[in-house]
């Protein structure tokens, strides 16, 4: 950064970003850790679009560094260019090899001894502090022309010291002095002069001198190989420190809100995203002390959040799904059963929609754009639906039966041949208990567009049946049945008396039929059957009073030896 705090032009917008995994939050360690290891491990490159230390410039009277930019990339790379000699030395410096990193810094006489010790101190000083990419640097053996410096002379960036001094990294272009001594861009002595003082500046440089030289070896995405041991340990560390704040934070809830009735159901389901809210914050203020080189650190922060909103998320998943059964069992949802039905729905669907929000905040924090991450889930949509026609088909169903309402939870219909008690309006489908106790599940869009009988609205029962006398009967005994039954089903004050109906009906094959109808005042099964089978005999009795007799199918069969 440059003292006004602008940003130098030569270094790129593009900057490491990374992918990871989906991992199920199932346990609060395996989040926190696998998830850790996992991402580090799967790191991908993205293009350009997040913030990062770039190299800074003296550049007068605003130049246009960008265009400067792109047009040296079409240039071909010199092999004693800024760029080559930059990119050998941390690729020298990666693998520890500090002697022949050495050779790009131009050590004093006095210091040469320590050539190797410089190298490995700037290289940490470095990681930590500036963030270098040599791929933006130039091209050209002379270097850039255009930057207000001495010819010969780059600037890379400012580091402040213990004191707040900026202190400027520098590399100058040495020149062959013999047959062996190729020309090649080095770190000036008046950088090197300061490596001492700037290497003091660091948290981690007691650790540094201590630890043995295969530890500070830079390993996988920018983390030495001493990093990856402690990342896991203080993974492990934070967690058993968040499972102590979480047990305190939840006695301290339970005393504010223990007056509440959802309180012993809700907190219990938030302890566990609570804790991995509670590592994280741990986590974070301990993450200064591992010392993490800037593209770590910038690994490590974008990791973190996109944890963070996951805690966030999963609190808010288990959350909406207790509000759920809160409002399910109030006084005001028993008394409405079609409330009941779409709550369940809607947090079915509410679940769903905050689970989509958590995967596109944790994608975008990771480093997809949001642009992206929406315009995949918009054809990921289309190519589901095209795929799942039916499970699209019946969730518009369930849609269709939840606003028109033909049953809800606790009806009796009948679809079809089918008959039984709504037990659950789901997403998908519809369960049935039938009167044999079985369980029928009917798939919502099937279901939508089938003829459904709702018995549950209806406000009384209707009880017929059909006389068949004998064809013997005479005309004054029908007539006897007839009134005998109608004045028995007016005097039943269990009967409407308007809605009798009893009248002859059809001459059969082989009977008299007498229609019988007539509406009871009752939606209880179990009263409809004891007045039916009451009305029934009545009826028998009438048939016996009259002297008739109930009708026996009869068929005559004539056979040629009859005939004859």
């Amino acid at each position: 950064m440059t003292p006004s705090g602008e940003v130098h032009p030569l270094y790129s917008a593009a900057e490491r970003c990374y992918g990871g995994r989906v991992i199920r939050l199932s346990a609060a360690l395996r989040v926190l850790v696998v998830v850790l290891l996992a991402h580090l491990v799967s790191m991908r490159t993205a293009e350009a679009g997040a913030q990062a230390v770039r190299l800074t410039t003296s550049a007068p009277s605003g130049a246009s560094a960008p265009a400067a930019n792109g047009a040296e990339r079409e240039e071909e790379e010199a092999a004693d260019s800024p760029r080559a000699s930059m990119r050998a030395f941390f690729d020298l410096a990666a693998r520890g090899r500090y002697q022949d990193a050495a050779r790009y810094l131009d050590v004093p006489k006095v210091h040469e001894k320590r050539a190797a010790e410089l190298a490995s101190k700037l290289e940490a000083v470095l990681s930590q502090r500036l963030l270098v990419d040599p791929e933006q640097l130039s091209p050209n053996a002379q270097g850039r022309t255009t930057d207000g410096l001495p010819a010969g002379t780059e600037e890379l960036g400012k580091i402040t010291d213990r004191k707040g001094h900026p202190v400027s990294i520098r590399i100058v272009r040495h020149e062959s002095r013999a047959p062996e001594d190729e020309p090649r861009w080095m770190f000036s002595q008046s950088t090197v002069q300061q490596v001492d003082q700037l290497y003091a500046s660091l948290h981690d440089r007691w650790l540094r001198d201590r630890l043995p030289p295969q530890l500070l070896v830079q390993g996988p995405k920018a983390l030495y190989y001493w990093q990856w041991i402690a990342l896991p340990l203080l993974a492990a560390l934070c967690l058993a420190v968040g499972r102590l704040l979480t047990w305190l934070s939840g006695k301290i809830a339970a005393k504010v809100l223990g007056r509440h009735a959802w309180t012993p159901r809700l907190l219990p389901r938030l302890r566990q995203p609570a804790t991995l809210a509670w590592a994280l914050v741990v986590f974070a203020i301990a993450t200064p002390y591992l010392a993490l080189t800037v593209r770590a650190e910038d690994l490590v922060e974008r990791l973190l959040k996109a944890l963070g909103y996951l805690a966030f998320f999963w609190g808010l998943l288990r959350t909406v799904k207790i509000a759920g059964d809160e409002v399910l069992s109030g006084t005001w949802a028993r008394t409405r059963p079609s409330a009941r039905s779409l709550t369940s729905v809607v947090v079915k669907l509410g679940r769903l929609v905050v689970a989509a929000f958590a995967l596109m905040f944790a994608l975008s924090e990771l480093g997809y754009p949001v642009t992206t991450v929406v315009a995949g889930l918009g054809i990921g949509g289309v190519a589901l639906a095209l795929a799942a026609q039916k499970t699209v088909e019946n969730l518009f169903g369930s849609v269709s039966i939840l606003v028109d309402q033909p049953f809800r939870v606790g009806d009796i219909i009948r679809v079809d041949t089918i008959e039984g008690t709504v037990e659950n309006i789901g997403l998908r489908s519809t369960r049935l208990r039938t009167v044999e106790r079985t369980l029928i599940i009917i798939p919502n869009g099937k279901l939508a567009d089938m003829r459904i009988e709702s018995l549950g609205p209806r406000d009384r029962i209707r009880f017929a049946t059909k006389l068949q006398l004998a064809r013997g009967t005479t005309t004054p005994q029908i007539r006897e049945v007839v009134a005998g039954v109608r004045k028995l089903l007016e005097a039943h004050a269990s009967l409407r008396k308007e809605d009798v109906f009893v009248r002859m009906g059809a001459i059969g094959e082989s009977s008299l039929d007498i229609d019988v109808s007539a509406t009871v005042d009752t939606l209880d099964a179990v009263e409809f059957a004891r007045i039916k089978e009451e009305l029934l005999l009545a009826c028998v009795e009438v048939v016996d009073r009259a002297g008739a007799r109930l009708a026996v199918p009869t068929r005559n069969v004539i056979t040629a030896e009859s005939r004859a």
